[in-house]
């Protein structure tokens, strides 16, 4: 079972339907359902969501009930909290796409879940931003340390629920114990990552372009944002993993 997350924010209207087809024309024998992740979104957004959501029989909208912004990390993991309470969910695959993006080529979920009989234990694909073609990941060399090592896991990321399971929650929040709020795919993936590679599991690394990504290769290094991010990915790998 695949189970696609797709955090929202803002209005990402322009690029839904284009995701959406990108994940309905996926051929895979699994199941697959796809959760939006409401964050802080706009009218005409959620009015998409909910009708798109109402046409299909595998697309949910997850609401923001907390009366304030979530951001991505937050987010995901209040799902995957309520997902590993529920019944044999830990074997699922978790896939995680930004809803300004899609898929790319209608044998993406097919090539990964071959990756997961192949018994490896997490996988991603290359990336192309769009228009430019940069890719962001690339192979992970298990041998080193994963927090000295240099960011290659990026889109497409996916990982089994129980991976992520078996992270200390502690990871996921700074040093005043609140969660991060910005540079989350790090500080997502970095303890799962670190977790399977010490118990002895396998990471897969698909050369196969499968994820389309709107970024800006030169970002406004003054922004409050940018800086987030840059602060707290010094902080998340110069702390390490959190055992207790």
């Amino acid at each position: 079972m695949f189970k696609i997350l797709i955090p929202c924010s803002g209005d990402k209207t322009s690029n839904l339907s284009t995701l959406i087809k990108s994940i309905d024309s996926q051929i895979v024998d699994a199941n697959i359902e796809c959760f939006f992740l409401e964050d802080e979104i706009s009218k005409p957004f959620r009015l998409k969501l909910e009708q798109a959501c109402r046409d299909s029989n595998n697309k949910f909208l997850v609401e923001n009930n907390y009366g304030k912004r979530l951001y991505g990390l937050y987010n995901i993991c209040r799902f995957l909290d309520d997902l590993g309470r529920s019944d044999g969910e830990n074997e699922s695959i978790i896939a995680i796409i930004d809803c300004d993006d899609f898929l790319w080529g209608n044998d993406c979920f097919k090539n990964i879940k071959d990756e997961y009989d192949n018994n490896f234990d997490i996988v991603w694909t290359a990336n192309e931003l769009e228009g430019i073609g940069v890719n962001f990941s690339a192979p992970l060399n298990e041998a080193l340390d994963v927090y000295k090592h240099s960011w290659v896991s990026s889109h497409l990321k996916t990982f089994k629920l129980k991976h992520y399971l078996s992270v200390n929650q502690k990871n996921f929040l700074d040093k005043n114990g609140e969660w991060f709020t910005a540079c989350y795919d790090q500080a997502l993936m970095l303890p799962i990552l670190n977790n399977v590679i010490k118990s002895g599991g396998k990471t897969k690394y698909i050369d196969k372009v499968h994820y389309i990504y709107h970024g800006n290769l030169n970002p406004d290094e003054s922004s409050k944002y940018r800086k987030a991010q840059l602060n707290n990915e010094s902080y998340i790998r110069s702390r390490g993993y959190i055992d207790e």
